[in-house]
């Protein structure tokens, strides 16, 4: 393995143990927004799809976005439809195409379900010294960058 692949494998493991520990915090402080979220993770996971497109998505296209077929993304977009975080409406270029747009109340649930692991994150950062909080910010502002440049290529 070259010292790249490394460096990447080691990463990846440190984010697994931040991600790891950020769950036992959540349980310990009874902050856990899964406990209370009425979703299924693909749900969940489709709600994030639609909340990040800016002129929504029809059913075909989250349903490749998802990797799974037409049928599967039927009754997962009725479930988000019932729990009112997304409505269905017309294409206005082509009216055979329902567009998929979230709702106030979808994009505050997500957002809820993010800051979970927020509320954690801020009060570790507040541990954390002036340099360190100033070497966190700078690998995440690398890393935010890469994806960026990832995105556009």
């Amino acid at each position: 393995m070259i010292a790249q692949d490394l460096g990447v494998e080691l990463a990846l493991a440190a984010f697994r143990r931040l991600m790891a520990s950020l769950q036992v915090a959540r349980t310990q402080r009874g902050a856990d927004p899964w406990s209370d979220c009425p979703m299924t993770m693909p749900q969940l996971r489709a709600l994030s799809l639609i909340v990040a497109a800016p002129r929504g998505l029809s059913s075909r296209e989250l349903a490749a976005s998802l990797g799974v077929g037409a049928s599967a993304v039927t009754p997962m977009v009725d479930r988000l439809v019932e729990h009112g975080f997304v409505l269905r409406h017309e294409d206005p270029h082509d009216r055979r195409i329902a567009r998929l747009t979230a709702t106030e109340s979808g994009s505050a649930m997500l957002e809820r379900m993010i800051a979970g692991k927020g509320d954690v994150l801020r009060e570790a950062l507040g541990h954390l010294s002036p340099e360190q909080l100033q070497q966190v910010t700078a690998a995440l502002d690398v890393l935010s960058a890469s994806l960026s440049t990832a995105k556009d290529a």
